[in-house]
């Protein structure tokens, strides 16, 4: 008789390994009609008792199939926790991917914010100034922050003239175009700031003496604005305060003009020198100042008709 037709089939592959991989659930299957003629030569190697026969091979097969319910149950089990820990994976997945499509929103969100214009804060309870100067130019303004040398036009009531004309007409936004080098050896385009606001830009020996005296008052307090250290404050201070109480004032006709050229070169070279061996006091300058060099300044400007 063929294997077909026993009815306890092996749970066990042939190689005696893993059960292997069932098909359908045990729990819907049912006891095959062991009376039936079908398993009469089995129940006739069994036992030539019929009953016995039928009663062995009854518990035979309840046996066999209440280990392929386990076995089913363990498989279901083992499904299930394979399906769970796909299904984990996946949605492990779809949270990162969330995560960081939701982080790079928030980069693009935050820096969609720092291209935005900003409004400053302000203090609710402090009340205006009762008085407040004209703003120098934006050319001025980079100067004084790169503690660069700067001629005191634009501190006079001319230059200030010129720097509000320019506001309005937003000439002061107009930056001429440079070439820098950066770390990475990159050359980018900067702008700086537009000397040409001051379209009437003269050398301090060329001012008036009040443009001279009005201007330096001014530049000092811009400088103390932009945080310059306190003894190059003081020494300006000090430098102009000592023009202003000079005896060329009275003893020299063209006293004023003497003085202004010494300030404008002896100023220049100040600050070419500042951080080096040949830098000096600048407020410490000599009482006398009308030497050669001068002298013939003043001859010159006397023959020119130049004028204070």
């Amino acid at each position: 008789m063929s294997t077909s037709s026993q009815p306890i089939p092996s749970s066990s592959n042939s190689n005696g390994g893993s059960p292997a991989r069932l098909l359908s659930d045990p729990n819907a299957a049912i006891c095959p009609d062991l009376r039936s003629d079908a398993f009469k030569d089995v129940r006739g190697l069994i036992d030539p008792d019929n009953g016995i026969a039928i009663a062995k091979l009854t518990e035979s097969w309840t046996t066999n199939n209440d280990q392929l319910k386990q076995q089913w149950a363990a498989q279901v089990e083992t499904d299930r926790q394979i399906q769970a820990a796909e299904e984990a994976q996946r949605q492990l997945e779809a949270d990162q991917d969330a995560a960081e499509a939701a982080r790079v929103a928030e980069e693009e969100k935050l820096e969609a914010e720092k291209k935005k214009p900003k409004l400053g804060d302000f203090d609710v309870n402090s009340a205006p100034p009762a008085f407040i100067e004209s703003p120098i130019s934006l050319f001025a303004q980079r100067k004084l922050e790169r503690r660069e040398y700067c001629p005191l036009w634009p501190f006079t009531p001319g230059g200030l003239r010129e720097a509000a004309d320019a506001r309005l007409s937003s000439n002061d936004d107009i930056s001429s175009l440079k070439l820098s080098r950066n770390d990475g050896n990159q050359l980018t385009v900067q702008s700086g700031p537009a000397s040409s606001t001051h379209k009437n830009m003269a050398r301090d020996e060329h001012l008036t003496w009040r443009q001279f005296s009005l201007a330096s008052n001014r530049y000092i307090k811009e400088i103390v604005r932009a945080g310059w250290p306190r003894i190059h404050v003081e020494a300006l201070t000090q430098f102009f305060y000592s023009l202003e109480q000079h005896d060329l004032h009275n003893i020299e006709s063209d006293g004023e003009n003497i003085l202004k050229i010494y300030a404008d070169r002896i100023r220049v070279e100040w600050f070419r020198t500042l951080g080096s061996s040949q830098s000096f006091n600048i407020a410490h300058h000599r009482g006398e100042i009308s030497d050669e060099y001068f002298t013939n300044k003043r001859s010159k400007q006397s023959a020119e008709g130049f004028s204070g």
